[in-house]
């Protein structure tokens, strides 16, 4: 009798350990990636120039390439991204004048993809003659990226419907602070805080949040309407700078939120939202999960020094 129980548990824990390796089942001792594993750091796309490309040293009225690398190094996709490329025209000139400006996509880090995308833009460029009386010219080569870029985070949050502690039950949760650190993006939600506001029905509670918005990369946060044209040298107006779309969902309703969009101010400003049509009292206290959306546009430059000898 032991020795068949015996071969019946063997081949169960066969059975068990080829569907774990098979994909069948998931090992309970193994922790699940998930996309919010990847909703860390402070920036969004990365972008250097390539080695000798602009090289640190030329010749008048000779070639030369300019070449950059862009990393996602976030966890949000781009679209329509764009790199455009300023030189100084009296020493230096384009072989393609549509090469100023040049569009890309690229995917953010997932569970699919945990490196995030890479991608390499090379345009052809020559110097110019350079002054008869000088025997070397300094000259400047400007990047700069232009992206529309998200930041997503959910938090469970305690929805407390006796506020004035009427009921005699032991409360499941309690209101408190909830401190963030970045989501894998360059605009980071730094801090939520959580209050439960009497309504004008006394058999409703309305929950209100006041969110901490703050950029943390190494850019400047841009209306993400306007990339293209901040990226191809057109006229910026200051109210396209520093603007942030917010949607906050909790569970399944969506809060109205002031002010909207979110002008940043010294790169951080606090949003307030509130469920409006609030909640009934008579409900017991119970936990539930809020989720933040940021959209923005994102951009930043970076610049290396050329010089052009005789």
């Amino acid at each position: 009798m032991n020795i068949k129980q015996n071969k019946n548990t063997g081949i169960i824990l066969l059975i068990i350990t080829t569907l774990i390796f098979s994909g069948c089942i998931q090992n309970p001792f193994v922790k699940t990636t998930t996309q919010d594993d990847f909703r860390t750091g402070s920036q969004g796309i990365l972008m250097e120039f390539l080695t000798n490309a602009p090289p640190s040293e030329t010749y008048e009225e000779y070639p030369f390439q300019v070449g950059v690398i862009l990393e996602n190094v976030g966890a949000y996709d781009t679209k329509n991204g764009f790199i455009s490329f300023t030189i100084e025209e009296d020493y230096m000139e384009l072989m393609n004048q549509n090469d100023d400006v040049v569009s890309f996509s690229l995917k953010g880090k997932s569970v699919s993809l945990p490196t995030g995308d890479q991608l390499v833009k090379i345009i052809k460029a020559n110097t110019k003659k350079i002054d008869e009386q000088s025997e070397k010219h300094d000259s400047t080569v400007l990047a700069n990226v232009c992206y529309q870029y998200q930041t997503k985070k959910d938090v469970t949050i305690c929805i407390d419907t006796d506020i004035y502690n009427l009921k005699e039950m032991q409360k499941v949760c309690n209101i408190k602070d909830i401190t963030l650190t970045p989501q894998g993006a360059p605009v980071a939600i730094t801090k939520i805080e959580s209050e439960m506001l009497p309504a004008e029905d006394d058999n409703l509670i309305k929950p209100a949040f006041k969110i901490q918005i703050k950029n943390v990369g190494n850019g400047e946060v841009i209306d993400k309407g306007k990339i293209s044209d901040i990226c191809s040298s057109e006229p910026v107006d200051y109210k396209e700078l520093n603007t942030v779309d917010i949607k906050v969902m909790l569970s399944n309703e969506e809060l109205e939120c002031k002010p909207t969009p979110l002008k940043l101010k010294s790169n951080e400003d606090e949003v307030r939202c509130i469920l409006e049509k609030g909640i009934p009292k008579d409900r017991a206290t119970y936990t539930s999960p809020l989720t933040i959306e940021l959209d923005y546009g994102y951009t930043y430059s970076i610049s290396t020094k050329v010089v052009i000898r005789k």
